[in-house]
């Protein structure tokens, strides 16, 4: 008989329990300075039940305003949370423990409020959040002043998805002339055959055509008794393989008109996620050169440190965002903001009209090339539009005194409002002894005028040199490209996680409403610190 002896410790632990005299209160030990609070006190003074269906909840269900709470928080002290960050918090936070009743809260149960209840009402809330900001009397919010900047953010998209709306032309006539041919194919194969069946060939795609005439093959093949084969040691008949080539094309049709549908206006969007445009970033993965990445255009409206206004679009152009950003900013407000503060990548005709028909003070929207006319006036620049001098009909005069006079006049409508380009040609130039300098035209110096443009430009040089418009222009540095360097720096925020352009929005949303709430509580805070230090 063998005798096993175990020579190991005993490493078992008991958890010892015991009544400790001693109580954790949420008052007394949550600092009363602490962002939780803040969050509370909005969670009470806004009315969430307008937005959030508070009662729609099973008996097992947790209760939606902790849910909420949780979540502000999360946004609010880390910038950006992930579920299973909130779901680790919930573990091991007290204050979060204090949200939640001591109950530990699971990833897959913030992931479904956000996605039932938050996803559709998510912009309302930041609106809403917004407003109480606003008429709250501690802060000092001037909401007048809009200061508007873009930037682009990567999206949540795999390397190569690509889609060029050219080369989708392109493959889709290519695969086009396929089909062409093979229709020929299939007539000398009828005919060779004798039968009395003869496709003629169409202009335009048609995927109905197409599978009228794969459904007649599959009918004429059951009746010949060919049966279809696959695979190695199979010989496929002549009608199979026509067939085949028929079908592989008909897919690659449907293929290249779904793209199409999904591009829309677009010239790329990614496999990945659909609504992604390739745009022009700051760094590129694929060969460390600025070429492109699939992402979004943010728009934010800045006002006294806090976000005011969003726009998520596909466009990576500023200039078409920047009406549709000032509409959605009084469908929320009721009205637009007397002053804009831009950069330069918003100054073109029509934002300038747009501002003077709704009373919107523009001198401080930056137009291209506004630095270049300050620079110094010398005899290799002297001959440049930006340094031309204008008489009192507002025509251009070059240095010699000669006067660029009109010649015809072009109404251009592409845009949203009508802009007058006037042709100005300058008589004096056969025999001025500087036209080599000034123009390598072979006959007079022509050049196009819109003399309302030249007029907001004026305005613009104008306002913008007062000591009102340099304290706007740093303002604008420092609050929206101060915002963006919060939000991709300090919060680490370069690349959306979720996909899809509503999902982005709930995203980037949630992300501005946790950036107001933690600048409404520093703002607080430090106001009340002042009154207690001026106290004292």
């Amino acid at each position: 008989m063998t005798n096993t002896t175990v020579y190991k410790k005993d490493y078992s632990v008991f958890q010892t329990y015991a009544l400790l005299d001693f109580t954790i209160s949420f008052e007394k030990d949550v600092p009363q300075d602490d962002l939780a609070r803040t969050v509370i006190e909005i969670t009470e003074r806004i009315n969430i039940g307008k937005y959030v269906n508070l009662n729609n909840r099973k008996s097992h269900g947790h209760d939606p305003m902790k849910l909420l709470r949780c979540i502000l928080l999360g946004f609010a002290e880390d910038g950006y949370i992930s579920t299973r960050e909130l779901e680790n918090k919930t573990i091991s936070d007290i204050r979060y423990k204090f949200f939640t009743g001591n109950v530990s809260i699971g990833h897959s149960s913030f992931q479904r409020f956000m996605h039932n209840d938050l996803l559709m009402p998510i912009e309302d809330i930041f609106y809403e959040l917004n407003k109480f900001i606003e008429n709250d009397d501690r802060i000092d919010m001037v909401a007048d002043i809009l200061t508007i900047d873009g930037s682009k953010f990567e999206a949540n998209a795999n390397k190569n998805t690509f889609v060029w709306k050219k080369a989708t032309k392109r493959y889709y006539e290519r695969t086009w002339k396929k089909f062409m041919n093979l229709i020929k194919k299939l007539n000398k194969f009828f005919k060779a055959n004798g039968i009395d069946i003869f496709y003629s060939q169409i202009r335009e795609p048609n995927p109905a055509y197409m599978l009228k005439i794969a459904d007649c093959i599959e009918k004429y093949m059951e009746a010949q008794g060919i049966q279809m084969v696959i695979g190695r040691g199979y010989r496929k008949q002549e009608i199979q393989r026509l067939y085949d080539e028929l079908k592989d094309l008909c897919i690659k049709i449907y293929k290249y008109m779904i793209h199409f549908d999904i591009l829309g206006d677009r010239n790329s969007f990614s496999k990945t996620d659909p609504d992604a445009t390739f745009m022009h970033m700051k760094w590129d993965y694929y060969n460390h050169t600025n070429i492109f990445k699939p992402g979004y255009n943010v728009q934010l409206g800045i006002s006294s440190g806090f976000i005011r206004n969003i726009l998520i679009t596909s466009n990576g152009n500023d200039l078409p965002t920047f009406i549709p950003f000032l509409k959605k900013y009084k469908k929320h407000y009721g009205k637009y903001p007397s002053i804009v503060v831009c950069d330069a990548g918003y100054g073109d005709y029509d934002n300038y009209s747009f501002c003077e028909e709704n009373d919107i003070e523009y001198g401080y929207i930056k137009y291209s090339g506004i630095y270049k006319k300050q620079e110094k006036v010398t005899e290799k620049n002297r001959y440049f539009k930006r340094h031309l001098k204008r008489n009192d009909d507002g025509f251009f005069v070059c240095p010699e005194g000669h006067v660029f006079n009109p010649v015809s006049r072009r109404v251009e409508k592409r845009g949203l409002y009508d802009k007058e380009n006037i042709k100005c040609e300058c008589d004096g130039c056969s025999t001025c002894p500087f036209k080599s300098k000034c123009s390598k035209a072979l006959g007079n110096r022509t050049m196009t005028v819109c003399k309302k443009l030249e007029d907001f430009h004026d305005h613009v040089d104008e306002a913008i040199h007062t000591s009102v418009g340099k304290q706007l222009m740093q303002s604008r540095q420092i609050y929206s490209e101060g915002t963006f360097g919060i939000i991709k720096q300090d919060y680490g925020y370069e690349r959306l996680r979720r996909r899809g352009n509503s999902n982005v929005k709930f995203e980037f949303y949630m992300l501005a409403i946790g950036f107001n709430i933690r600048k409404y509580h520093n703002m607080i805070q430090s106001k009340a610190r002042l009154e207690c230090k001026q106290a004292c």
